[in-house]
C-alpha cells in the first residue's frame, strides 16, 4: 500500500489553531476547540496524521507539545506529502470544472475571516486594517 493511502494531511493555522491572520513570527494562537478530539479521532480511524504548515516544523512540534496534541500527530512538514485528503481552511476543491474553481475563488474567504473589515483611516491605530491577503480575489472583470 502506498504511504499516502492512509495519510491525512491537516493544516495547522486556521484548522488546528484559532488563527485569524499572521501577526508575526513569534505569535502563536491557541488550539481551536475540538482540535485534540479531531486528531484523536483521525488516529482512531487508522490514519497517519501529518500536520502541514508554512512555519518551521520545530515551531509546530513545540506548539503541539505545549497543548498536549503531539501524541496524535505522526509528522509535521512544510511540504505537501502524499495523502488521501488534505484538511485546509484555504482549500478550494477541484471537481473537474475550472470555471467552478474560478467562480469560487472570486468570492473566497477563509472561515476565520468572518466579516470584511474596513481599511484604517490615517492615524487610526485601533481599527484592524485589511491586509492584501484578506481582500477578495478579483478576476479583473
Amino acid at each position: 500500500m502506498h504511504p499516502g493511502n492512509r495519510t491525512v494531511c491537516v493544516d495547522w493555522n486556521g484548522v488546528l489553531d484559532t488563527y485569524a491572520g499572521f501577526r508575526g513570527e513569534e505569535h502563536f494562537d491557541p488550539p481551536r476547540p475540538g482540535a485534540g478530539r479531531f486528531l484523536e479521532r483521525l488516529k482512531a480511524m487508522g490514519f497517519r496524521v501529518v500536520v502541514l504548515s508554512t512555519r518551521r516544523p520545530d515551531q509546530v512540534w513545540d506548539w503541539l507539545r505545549r497543548h498536549g496534541l503531539d501524541a496524535h500527530v505522526d509528522d509535521v512538514t512544510d511540504r505537501k506529502v502524499p495523502a488521501v485528503a488534505y484538511v485546509d481552511d484555504r482549500a478550494i476543491p477541484f471537481r473537474g470544472d475550472y470555471d467552478e474553481v474560478l467562480s469560487a475563488l472570486r468570492h473566497f474567504r477563509p472561515h476565520w475571516h468572518q466579516e470584511r473589515r474596513a481599511p484604517r483611516e490615517p492615524g487610526d491605530r485601533h481599527s484592524p486594517a485589511v491586509t492584501r491577503s484578506e481582500q477578495p480575489v478579483h478576476s479583473g472583470n
